[in-house]
């Protein structure tokens, strides 16, 4: 059976012919580790940004949320001191 052909492996298996060019779009795109994976149902919008896909932020948007980002820490450590000081 190894040396089957696509027609002979669905009537063997059973299986319909858009799952073999659906593996191996899987397989060409992400590589052979993906296809274990269990995909079920639609691929949600934001699939591109999952797959490591880098988005394109210019640098004053990535500076900003630097910014903002050590903000909100700061922000934090300090209510978490204003809670333990409460508390005591």
């Amino acid at each position: 059976m190894k040396d089957m052909g696509i027609r002979e492996t669905e009537k063997g298996y059973g299986i319909v012919n858009t799952i073999f060019y659906k593996w191996k779009r899987i397989y060409l795109e992400e590589g052979i580790e993906r296809l274990s994976i269990v995909r079920r149902g639609r691929a949600s919008k934001n699939d591109g940004a999952l797959k490591g896909k880098p988005i394109n932020l210019g640098a004053k948007v990535e500076e900003d949320l630097i910014v903002e980002n050590q903000r909100l820490r700061m922000e934090n450590n300090y209510l978490k001191k204003l809670a333990a000081l409460i508390q005591e």
